[in-house]
């Protein structure tokens, strides 16, 4: 009995290895996925707290973003130099993060009507997410 507990423990890295991560979907599938994926492309520089920016624009159905985002609200807090850091982190976010790996089905979906996309650098809240307006808060 001991043995192959023993046999087990020492299988158990092998084992997890081969399971998929689970931090972060292989193919956003539904909106969550989406807000989640979307999420670990955004790098918060320092001394922005209190900044945010909010986007909207189009996808296609692999997500690629299509045309010129439209930046629908600002606001940026710290210096001078804190401010381009902030507008520049956001617009690296975009261009980075997108085309994010989605499902066909649910690439289907995106080209139906626009993101509103919101980077915020705030303590989360109560946000409005909806399908396609999407709230991403730094990490705490």
């Amino acid at each position: 009995m001991a043995s192959r507990f023993a046999t087990l423990l020492l299988s158990l890295p092998i084992i997890l290895a081969a399971l998929p991560a689970r931090s972060q979907p292989a193919h956003a599938n539904n909106w969550a996925e989406f807000l989640r994926t979307a999420a670990v492309c955004w790098t918060v520089p320092p001394c922005t707290e209190g900044s945010l920016i909010a986007y909207r624009f189009g996808l296609d159905k692999t997500s690629a973003i299509r045309g010129k985002p439209l930046t629908t609200a600002r606001r940026l807090v710290g210096d001078h130099d804190a401010q381009k850091r902030y507008e520049e982190a956001a617009s690296a976010a975009l261009s980075h993060c997108f085309p994010l790996k989605v499902t066909p089905a649910f690439g289907a979906s995106l080209g139906e009507s626009p993101i509103y996309l919101r980077l915020v650098n705030t303590k989360p809240t109560a946000a409005y997410q909806l399908n396609n307006n999407v709230t991403i808060f730094a990490p705490q």
